[in-house]
């Protein structure tokens, strides 16, 4: 009896797993992976910073953006949220750090799943109490100034600005 439920079980999540879309825009993705060259993300200066809309855009993988909440909200809340953020007028910039990209042992990319990420950077006269209370429905885990000089050669006009980073754990 044992052997015929794990058989099934088995078989069952073979099906479901062949007959899964992919969670990605594969064109859309193809071209971040080009313009920012993340074929060789490991070698590349780090951050890389994609915009808000860059990292939302084709993606509808759930494990790209604080994967360690076990109930979070829909991926579209992320980017609609962080979107008005970054489109209020005290925000200059709004930036979303690649921590990692899916890379196999043979150097080929995986293309089903997005890259994923765990801060996001807003530049501008806004406030961390600001971003705090816009953010909260996204549960983030801390939400600060970032001090460590982690953003280095971003555009002269973000000179002077606060920039406050979102993280989760």
């Amino acid at each position: 009896m044992r052997n015929i439920v794990y058989v099934a079980l088995t078989t069952l999540t073979m099906l479901t797993s062949c007959n899964n879309p992919t969670t990605i825009d594969i064109e859309k993705w193809d071209r971040l992976v080009k313009k920012y060259d993340l074929l060789k993300f490991p070698n590349l200066p780090q951050p890389i910073l994609l915009t808000v809309d860059e990292f939302f855009d084709g993606n509808n993988d759930v494990g790209s953006i604080a994967p360690n909440l076990d109930r979070k909200p829909e991926l579209s809340e992320y980017h609609k949220i962080l979107k008005q953020i970054s489109d209020n007028p005290k925000v200059v910039g709004g930036f979303v750090e690649i921590k990692e990209v899916m890379i196999y042992e043979n150097g080929v990319l995986n293309d089903n799943e997005w890259f994923y990420t765990d801060i996001v950077y807003f530049i501008g006269d806004i406030t961390k109490e600001e971003i705090r209370d816009a953010t909260k429905a996204l549960m983030p885990d801390n939400v600060d100034y970032e001090k460590e000089g982690r953003l280095v050669n971003l555009d002269k006009s973000f000179e002077g600005k606060n920039v406050v980073y979102v993280w989760w754990d």
